[in-house]
């Protein structure tokens, strides 16, 4: 009788424990955030120009000898390059303030860091007449940081890009009228990235 009680409590103790075995399912989640937002803060602006009429030909095809002007990204003041060789007496003249532009980077990664690219290429701004017979202003951006650098996040995945650039008569002016009194606009770009 001994014998079968002993048998009797180790069944009754292995199905307690096949008992106890349980399986269930759980949850996972992953937030996807593939936006970086760029928000033009403060607008570019050159202030007022003077830009005189023989600054269109004094140079032909080339403009290369022109006056320029350059919108500062480390926070002094714009300066007029003058003009060399042909064009040494048709400086521009800066007539009021200028504005370094200001683009917003949100949404970003906490203290993680963006790499800029910004168009280093030349684009045109372009009377508001839209006149084809006046000449453009070209621009040059340049970007603090500059194209090709990293941006450091803040804590909240925000930091700022500081934009200005050159601005000068647009390459083969030199068979058109002089510039127009009046605004001339463009636009540029700046992407960042990981």
């Amino acid at each position: 009788m001994k014998n079968s009680a002993i048998k009797l409590s180790g069944v009754t103790l292995g199905l307690m424990m096949a008992g106890a075995v349980h399986a269930d399912t759980f949850n996972a989640t992953a937030s996807v955030s593939s936006t970086i937002t760029l928000v033009e803060t403060t607008a570019l602006d050159l202030g007022t120009l003077f830009i005189p009429t023989q600054i269109v030909a004094c140079d032909g095809a080339n403009a290369n000898l022109s006056s320029f002007f350059t919108v500062e990204t480390d926070g002094s003041a714009g300066s007029v390059t003058a003009g060399i060789g042909n064009c040494n007496t048709t400086d521009m003249v800066s007539l009021s303030s200028e504005t370094p532009g200001l683009v917003t980077v949100t949404g970003a990664s906490p203290f993680g860091s963006v790499t800029i690219d910004s168009n280093t290429a030349s684009t045109p701004m372009v009377h508001s007449s839209g006149n084809p017979s006046l000449p453009n202003i070209t621009v040059t951006i340049v970007t603090l940081p500059a194209d090709g650098a990293s941006l450091t996040l803040d804590a909240n995945g925000d930091g700022g890009i500081i934009v200005g650039g050159d601005f000068g008569p647009e390459l083969g002016t030199s068979n058109v009228t002089a510039f127009a009194d009046g605004v001339y606009t463009g636009t540029y770009d700046i992407d960042v990235s990981y």
